[in-house]
This record gives C-alpha cells, sequence and structure tokens, in this order.
C-alpha cells in the first residue's frame, strides 16, 4: 500500500533512524544485531524500527524465533515511488566506518555461530538430512538435468525404488518386472498424483513388452546378474531404445563373495566391466562409458559384504 509522503520525510527526521535504514540496505538483521552494530538500546532500535514499518520503508520476516529486518523494494517494475527512491539512496550513501566494522564483527559472529553449529552435527548431520528429506531428493534434482518428455523404462523395477523419482522426473515411464507380486509392491510406491505416468508391465529384461524404437532411456540397475541371458537382453535393450537412446546398466563386479551370492539367490556372480562393454559395442551401442560406483558398504554386522558396483553409459546406434 502506498505511504503518504508525511510518514516518510518523518522517518527521515532523524539521524538514528537513517543510520538503521542504511545497515540494513547491506544486511538484513534482528533487532539484537542492530543494537550491536549501532550501539543503541533495544527499545530505541525496535521504536525506530516502527516508525520506519509505519513509512513503508522497511519490513520483517520470521527467521526461527527471530525476525530479520530488511528494506522494502520496489517489486513490480513500475515507476520508482518516493520510499523505493528513498531506499536507493540510503543504499549508495557509504556506510560510516564504525558502523560498517561493527557490522562485520555482527556478520563474523553468524558466521562462527554457523561453524560451531554443523562442527557439532557433523557426526550426524547425515542422519539428520535424510530423516528430513529421505534418501533421494538428490535423485531427484539430477533427474531435473534430463529431458522431461523422455520415455523410460525401469527394467527389473522389482519394488519400484526408483519409480517416484522417474515418474516426477519424465512424462512416461514403463516398469517392467516378470513377478507379479514385485509389480504390486512398485505400484503402491508411486504417489497416486503420478501412478497416471507409470504403465506396469510384465516383462523380463529378454523379453520387453514394448515396441521397436520406444524408449529415450533404459534403466537396467543390478538386473543382469539375474538374467539366464545376459546377451540376449543387451539385444533387447538396444531394440527397444530409439536412435541415439541412453542405455544405463548399474552391476555388480565379479566376485567370489558365497554369503552375498547366496542371500541375493544370483545367477551371476557379476560381471567384469570391461568385458560387457565388448559386449554392448558387439550389440550395436557406441559411446560406451565406464564408471566406477561408491557404496556405504554393509550397514549392519549382519549383512554379508557386498561386491563393488560399477555404471555403464551406452548410446543405440540404430541405422
Amino acid at each position: 500500500m502506498r505511504k503518504k509522503p508525511e510518514a516518510i520525510f518523518k522517518a527521515l527526521g532523524d539521524q538514528n533512524r537513517l543510520s538503521v535504514l542504511q545497515v540494513l540496505t547491506n544486511n538484513e538483521l534482528a533487532v539484537s544485531e542492530l543494537v550491536s552494530v549501532l550501539r543503541m538500546p533495544q527499545s530505541t532500535v525496535s521504536r525506530h524500527l516502527k516508525t520506519l514499518r509505519d513509512a513503508g520503508l522497511v519490513d520483517a520476516r520470521h527467521a526461527g524465533t527471530s525476525a530479520l529486518y530488511y528494506p522494502l523494494r520496489n517489486q513490480n517494475g513500475k515507476t520508482q515511488e518516493l520510499g523505493e527512491q528513498v531506499i536507493r539512496w540510503a543504499t549508495d550513501q557509504p556506510l560510516p566506518q564504525p558502523l560498517a566494522h561493527r557490522l562485520q564483527e555482527v556478520l563474523a559472529n553468524r558466521r562462527s555461530e554457523s561453524r560451531a553449529f554443523f562442527a557439532d552435527v557433523c557426526q550426524r548431520w547425515d542422519k539428520m538430512r535424510t530423516d528430513s528429506f529421505g534418501h533421494t531428493f538428490h535423485l531427484e534434482a539430477l533427474a531435473a538435468l534430463l529431458p522431461h518428455q523422455w520415455t523410460v523404462a525401469d527394467v527389473g523395477t522389482g519394488t519400484g525404488y526408483l519409480l517416484p523419482t522417474l515418474a516426477a522426473a519424465f512424462t512416461k515411464v514403463v516398469a517392467v518386472d516378470p513377478v507379479e507380486e514385485m509389480l504390486a509392491a512398485a505400484k503402491q510406491r508411486v504417489p497416486i498424483e503420478l501412478r497416471q505416468k507409470v504403465d506396469f508391465r510384465t516383462g523380463s529384461a529378454t523379453e520387453m513388452p514394448l515396441d521397436n524404437s520406444t524408449l529415450d532411456l533404459c534403466i537396467a540397475s543390478l538386473v543382469l546378474h539375474h538374467e539366464p541371458a545376459p546377451i540376449d537382453a543387451l539385444a533387447e535393450f538396444h531394440r527397444t531404445l530409439k536412435n541415439d537412446g541412453i542405455l544405463l546398466i548399474v552391476e555388480q563386479h565379479n566376485h567370489q563373495l558365497a554369503d552375498f551370492h547366496d542371500l541375493m539367490q544370483d545367477r551371476w556372480w557379476g560381471f567384469d566391466p570391461h568385458e560387457l562393454a565388448v559386449s554392448l559395442t558387439n550389440t550395436g551401442f557406441s559411446k560406451v562409458d565406464y564408471k566406477e560406483l561408491t557404496t556405504s558398504g554393509p550397514t549392519t554386522a549382519a549383512t554379508p559384504q557386498p561386491p563393488g558396483l560399477f555404471l555403464l553409459l551406452a548410446r543405440a546406434n540404430k541405422p
């Protein structure tokens, strides 16, 4: 709401209020911080802030239990009004050295408090973050780098761990698995508002229920070591991908970890990534890229040691 000029002129009629406004044009500050910078009693600072707020020159937002004050600037792009001109003038004035020095002390104290907090929570920070935001928010952020209009298949989707992220990121997702119970569990995992974007189909990596050249991206995460004929699966991935479509494979390295193998009931004891890359090239893929993946290892003492994981990226090369 437009403030009357007399309210603004009243606010400008005191040098201390001008100092408050000028300091706030440099940083949002709480009342206690303004007290430290201006060397005024808290009651005086609060009184000046009220006058400035009444004039429409400053406002406050809540930050935890505190209120941070800031100058009100023109938000609508229209011709500047008197209040905006006053704030611009205050911004352009050099901050007196004593105020500038004390302001830097306040900001340094903020940084010190922040460092102390993170030093204290360092050992439990990962848990605090995942307890608050879950384990997949970073996957959603990275998926946003890819074209939203893609059609994506999650082959061997299992219980659908990736599906919420994929459904949020892409126009169409095809979830493929040979086990009906797995597909039922995967369907429950997808938020109701996203389920219309996911097509649940019974099939396997070697018999994908998809037409030729359908997919922009095919994901086979920890799938090939369960397949009777992994090379046939590579040919099926190639068939269903569009020309220059992307295949993303996550797999286990060759290993001799019997306890893990028995627990997971794997058919294959992992793969040599370089041999698998050659098989991809022979199947018609190009631009094959290999990367080691970092895993955190077992989360409990009872969990067997798992093998290492690797990633292969390839492009379907079609006439």
